[in-house]
């Protein structure tokens, strides 16, 4: 792909309504590039249909083979493994303890619609591609180089959930052991690294089937967990409680944890979008994209009832650290590992296991899909698979072993406005700009020159940012996607429209 400064010429709409309706795209139509797997081969092979090893995944710049595509139960098993995380367990008591079990209740409703709606339209565009959402940004919002700066946020915002799901973990099994001092910290955060790496690599297929059976697995031990609630008389308790925060009045609490909960919808939905082009069949994208919302959902509801079960001995225990109480109680919320191990002892140890082996594995193949294309983007030149996913993983270990973790967790409320904004820009660009207005066009040729910049997409997502940063930051808007979204939407539709000649001549991407 080179030629940076040519116009991209994509597929003729009546191509891609071929191509795109609910099927892969065959290796007879035009602007598809069958791999040596799809011919009898393997990827990096000589194509003489020798096996190859079980670490070979699908190139990020190749699309997905009918071979190595896969029943949306095991799509929906990857993204429901990475919304039971231990940062939705702690996204659950943070939405009822800032806002209170009814008002969080309306949290997580507008979570699942909006996690719905995004996951589906996002990953409809992906599966018709046959692309991840890496390279489908690429060709359509950011352009080549461009495409660099959104690289550039998927790193720091899922290596960043990587790091700190590292970090978590880690902090977990050190607290549940007695471990201290630097040497036996830095050396367990650098061997689970090295376990993401491991597993990782074992391709798509495997860590489906691995995640399927992990999150039956962690279910079990978290009903076992309500159950241990229940049994104590807490648990009319647990799901009725109010703002449990110190000094949160109700308005900012609800707006606190509606912030929160959004903030994931659209990292949800770009992660997803990796994954989803490797369905079967276009209707496959509801279940998908229902399952991983109603995980999610399900998820933040168990948070909420295990963070209030040991909330009572977490407050004390950081308490004890000197903290004062409105301190220790952010810390009880938001140390969900320390708060299970508390109340569980070996089955919260357990949970925690269970819930990060699925989610950081995934995370380190979304990350490694990022530096891939961050590189390619910026060299031409196409990282093995294998280097892509140290990379990720080293990302991960720099931030933590940088000491940046609390950058990072304050970047994400600002990160969520750069992946809501993404989203929306995708969605308008393919579906209405693309699609109903027919300025540009729809569908990808791979073999076509790359323009370096789309400056319609790269300039409107700097704009919104900026604008949806400043008045969040000012206080003068607490759910930035409220703007954010509508902002995105009407200023790219409007310069799209102004531009409408140039676009459509090639003249500008």
């Amino acid at each position: 792909m080179d030629g940076n400064e040519e116009q991209a010429k994509g597929k003729p709409t009546a191509d891609v309504a071929k191509t795109g309706r609910g099927r892969a795209p065959s290796a007879g139509e035009k602007g598809f590039r069958p791999s040596l797997r799809a011919q009898g081969g393997t990827e990096g092979s000589d194509g003489s249909g020798k096996k190859g090893s079980v670490t070979e995944q699908v190139s990020l710049f190749e699309r997905v083979p009918a071979s190595a595509r896969l029943a949306w139960p095991d799509i929906a098993a990857i993204l429901s493994g990475v919304v039971s995380s231990l940062s939705k367990l702690m996204g659950g008591g943070i939405v009822a303890f800032y806002a209170g079990c009814q008002m969080g209740g309306v949290t997580v409703a507008i979570t699942f619609v909006l996690s719905f709606f995004l996951t589906y339209l996002v990953g409809k565009i992906c599966y018709r591609e046959g692309l991840s959402n890496n390279v489908v940004s690429r060709f359509y919002i950011f352009g080549k180089k461009g495409s660099a700066a959104g690289s550039l946020i998927w790193i720091f915002v899922l290596v960043g959930v990587l790091a700190v799901g590292t970090v978590q973990l880690g902090n977990a099994i050190l607290f549940a052991f007695g471990w201290e001092g630097d040497f036996a910290r830095w050396s367990l955060f650098i061997g689970i690294s090295c376990v993401w790496v491991v597993v990782a690599l074992f391709g798509t297929k495997i860590i489906a089937r691995m995640n399927a059976v992990f999150v039956v697995a962690l279910f079990c031990v978290m009903g076992y967990v309500i159950y241990l609630i229940a049994a104590d008389g807490q648990i009319v308790d647990a799901a009725t409680h109010g703002i449990l925060i110190p000094g949160v009045q109700p308005v900012e609490g609800f707006a606190y944890s509606v912030n929160y909960a959004i903030m994931t919808s659209g990292l949800m939905a770009l992660f997803a979008a990796d994954f989803t082009r490797f369905a079967r069949k276009e209707r496959d994208i509801a279940p998908v994209a229902a399952t991983g919302s109603l995980f999610a959902i399900i998820t933040y509801i168990c948070g909420a009832l295990v963070v209030y079960y040991g909330f009572d001995k977490s407050v004390s225990y950081f308490s004890a650290q000197g903290m004062d109480p409105t301190l220790a109680a952010n810390a009880a919320v938001t140390n969900p590992g320390v708060s299970l191990v508390l109340a569980a002892g070996g089955v919260g140890l357990a949970i925690i296991c269970l819930s990060q082996m699925k989610v950081e594995t995934s995370n380190s193949i979304g990350g490694a899909n990022a530096v891939s294309n961050l590189v390619h983007s910026l060299t031409g030149h196409k990282l093995p698979w294998a280097a892509a996913v140290v990379g990720a993983n080293a990302i991960g270990l720099a931030f933590i072993l940088g000491n940046i973790l609390d950058q990072v967790n304050a970047f994400m409320s600002y990160g969520s406005i750069l992946t809501s904004s993404w989203c929306v820009l995708l969605i308008t660009d393919y579906y209405l700009v693309r699609g109903k207005m027919g300025i540009g066009q729809v569908g990808i040729d791979m073999e076509a020159p790359e323009k370096a910049v789309h400056w319609r997409g790269v300039g409107t997502i700097a704009f919104v940012t900026v604008v949806g940063s400043v008045l969040y930051a000012t206080g003068a808007v607490t759910v930035p996607f409220l703007v954010v979204a509508p902002l995105t939407m009407g200023l790219y539709l409007a310069v799209s429209w102004v531009l409408r000649d140039k676009v459509r001549s090639g003249e500008i991407g």
